[in-house]
């Protein structure tokens, strides 16, 4: 063998070398930046999943993960809470088992399968009743990258109370109106029709549309107090409760005889609260208006004021109708009226109660019904003395 090939396969072999540790250099930092960029990516993708999982944590909202199938990846804490379970319970379980809804199995298979988002509110069964508004996103590829959808509930159970209780509002204070609107119309129209030339009949009809006219701009106060006492807070003083109730008693004295009423008090020295001394006069007139108007000749009105320590309670008791169990639970909404026909010729409003609830609420206080058909009734009113 000669020196020249010799030397060319060392040259060879020198060149191979060289190649092949410039290609393990290479391999070897394209694999760190590989690496490198995995860790980025990984980084990135477990920062996305704790972003979401502390959205979904503060949101407020029950976010429940479905996979394809329906079965429940992942629940938050709220939706814990709103179905009372724990994940273990219901993770890898179906759906249907934490809602025992199968309207919405139904409506959340139905938006995977069709891969759209949908809403729709549900109510779920059992004697809770409450109503979720109910929102799903399907999505392609989840976390786990399989197709997996979001279901984001809210519990929009009282705020549909609150719809209905404005919509029967509205319609309640309608039909107030309209009663006493459509009756100083129809004697406004008989009288110009000539019924003015008939003094006695004439005379009568006009006595009746101002009682008519009157008992509008009852409705119209007692709609301005109650909206006051529901948006606005109490401008406080300190003053002497037993002192306020004694003057306000004072004024029902002739009412009370003419309806042969015996109006007794149980006051004790100087009771100071803190509160608005015009709310709370509001409070004592409506109670004790409505004692006399519910108890028959011969009967019992009494009010009472106790001082509690850090709580200070007014009792307005009588012997009168009394109100049945059944509609207790009622009485303080706004227009409710035990006894309609009585309440409407006394000239009651229906708005007395729910005036007097949430006049003592926004002082933070409580008020208290005890009652018995044709016994009596007995509210209870107790306030924060506010002492300094």
């Amino acid at each position: 063998m000669s020196w020249v090939f010799v030397a060319a396969l060392a040259m060879a072999a020198l060149w191979l070398f060289t190649a092949l540790r410039a290609a393990r250099e290479s391999h070897g930092r394209e694999l760190t930046l590989l690496r490198g960029q995995q860790a980025v990516l990984q980084n990135r993708s477990l920062h996305a999943e704790h972003k979401l999982k502390a959205l979904s944590e503060s949101s407020g909202a029950g976010i429940v993960i479905l996979n394809a199938k329906g079965l429940v990846v992942q629940i938050n804490r709220a939706a814990e809470q709103l179905f009372g379970l724990e994940p273990e319970s219901l993770i890898g379980h179906s759906f249907i088992q934490a809602t025992l809804s199968n309207n919405l199995q139904e409506f959340a298979l139905a938006a995977i399968g069709q891969q759209q988002p949908r809403s729709e509110d549900f109510k779920l069964p059992g004697a809770s009743g409450r109503i979720l508004r109910t929102t799903i996103f399907p999505f392609a590829q989840g976390l786990s990258d399989e197709p997996e959808s979001m279901l984001v509930m809210v519990d929009i159970t009282e705020l549909k109370k609150l719809e209905t209780m404005r919509r029967d509002f509205v319609a309640n204070v309608s039909h107030e109106l309209r009663t006493p609107l459509t009756s100083i119309r129809a004697m406004a129209e008989t009288l110009q029709d000539g019924a003015l030339h008939d003094e006695k009949v004439a005379m009568g009809f006009l006595a009746t549309i101002v009682k008519e006219a009157d008992r509008l701009a009852r409705i119209s106060e007692d709609l301005l107090i109650l909206a006051d006492a529901e948006s606005k807070a109490p401008e406080r003083v300190r003053f002497d409760l037993t002192d306020m109730v004694r003057e306000v008693t004072a004024r029902f004295r002739s009412e009370s005889a003419e309806s042969g009423v015996s109006l007794a008090t149980e006051l004790p020295g100087p009771t100071f609260i803190s509160a608005s001394r015009d709310q709370m006069e509001q409070v004592v007139i409506n109670l004790v208006s409505n004692a006399i108007k519910y108890t028959s000749r011969g009967g019992n009105v009494s009010i009472e004021v106790a001082n509690g320590g850090p709580m200070v309670s007014m009792a307005v008791s009588d012997t009168g109708i009394g109100i049945m169990q059944e509609d207790l639970p009622r009485i303080f909404e706004r227009f409710y009226r035990v006894d309609k026909a009585r309440s409407r010729q006394s000239g009651g409003t229906g708005l007395g109660l729910s005036i007097v609830k949430n006049i003592v609420e926004a002082h933070g206080g409580e008020v208290r019904v005890a009652s018995e058909f044709n016994r009596g009734s007995c509210f209870t009113v107790s306030l924060p003395s506010g002492k300094e």
